[in-house]
């Protein structure tokens, strides 16, 4: 029997259901995402598939399109430069698992509504409103995210939110809370934050952010004018003692969604990788 589709409706539908998976995903890895990207990714997401119900690709090939489509859409949301492959291919995996669960959630939710013959408007002829898909939406979306927490695809990780203030500029950085940062200036007692080295460049001078990118103290002590921010921290790694270059920024608030506190700390500039689980910095846990 033929049916009528709205391509406008349905590129909105599908935009809104990739935005929400994707949103789910980051929050489930503990993903930092641009919400313009993430919504040009779920957009991208969204005129595929009004392409491909016009086109009526289906079987083998029709699933390699949507993993290739699946796999386009992360990147765009999700790809910087400390994103390796394999982080990659996990997050298509959970963005996909996370699709699947939603979609059959949202499919068992409208059925049991329809068991229950309610005098509902929504639910009247074979149509699905844009307000009950809104309802389905978040009540799929809050199953979905509990379940994936709930089955350990996201571990409960303690985190702060770091308000910076360096060189006249400010940082806002999601600092993740690890007691196995045992970094301390020696001489003044600050603990130290290893923070993301590209998110860290940001509020840098130029000679200094050059310094930072050849990975020599001596380079950092160059230039005098930034002696004074700057502190070299004994660390001890596999390959022998080093000095871990640091800075003193003007002021740091610490923020735990109950309250903010000024605190003194030093901030490290490192390449964090995949030890960070997507945070911008790594807090001493006392």
């Amino acid at each position: 029997m033929p049916q009528e589709v709205y391509i406008d409706l349905y590129v909105l539908i599908n935009t809104s259901m990739n935005l929400l998976c994707l949103m789910i995903t980051a929050s489930l890895l503990h993903r930092r995402v641009n919400r313009g990207r993430a919504l040009v990714a779920a957009l991208f997401g969204g005129i595929y598939a009004a392409a491909i119900l016009l086109l009526g690709a289906n079987g083998i090939i029709g699933f390699f399109l949507d993993c290739l489509a699946g796999g386009l859409m992360c990147a765009i949301a999700f790809l910087k430069k400390n994103l390796t492959f394999s982080r990659l291919l996990q997050t298509i995996a959970v963005e996909v698992l996370t699709s699947m669960i939603l979609g059959g959630i949202m499919t068992a939710l409208y059925s049991f509504l329809n068991r229950l013959d309610l005098p509902l408007e929504i639910l009247e002829g074979d149509g699905l409103s844009v307000w009950l898909f809104a309802l389905l939406s978040a009540v799929a979306g809050l199953f979905t995210l509990r379940g994936g927490r709930f089955f350990g695809l996201s571990r409960r990780l303690k985190s702060v939110v770091l308000k910076v203030r360096l060189f006249e500029k400010e940082l806002t950085l999601r600092a993740l809370v690890d007691s196995g940062n045992l970094l301390r200036d020696p001489v003044s007692g600050r603990g130290v934050i290893v923070v993301e080295r590209d998110r860290l460049i940001e509020a840098l001078p130029s000679p200094l952010a050059h310094a930072i990118s050849q990975n020599s103290p001596e380079a950092w002590l160059s230039d005098r004018r930034y002696v004074r921010y700057i502190r070299l921290i004994p660390m001890h790694t596999a390959s022998g003692d080093t000095l871990l270059p640091s800075l003193l920024p003007d002021s740091l608030t610490l923020c735990n969604g109950r309250e903010c506190i000024c605190a003194d700390y030093l901030l490290a500039p490192a390449p964090l990788g995949e030890s960070a689980h997507g945070f911008d910095a790594i807090i001493p846990a006392a």
